[in-house]
């Protein structure tokens, strides 16, 4: 199981994305945190996009993202 999350650097999003690193570990799953810009906030899990700001217009919850590691 792999998840990454990139998150946007300028937009201030690195305490949102250590929340959610935080949350995943506690579970016992291992989330590598990307640098990224334009706003961004993608999870991907396993190599797949599972949730993006971006589309979604908001950040996910943590249950939506545990939700799709079954």
């Amino acid at each position: 199981m792999k998840i990454k999350i990139k998150y946007c650097v300028p937009c201030g999003y690195l305490p949102k994305a250590n929340e959610f690193k935080k949350a995943l570990e506690e579970k016992g799953i291992g989330v590598e945190l990307i640098e990224g810009d334009r706003g961004v906030f993608d999870v991907w899990v396993n190599d797949k996009l599972v949730f993006s700001k971006h589309e979604q217009g908001r950040y996910p919850e943590i249950e939506e993202i545990t939700s799709k590691l079954s």
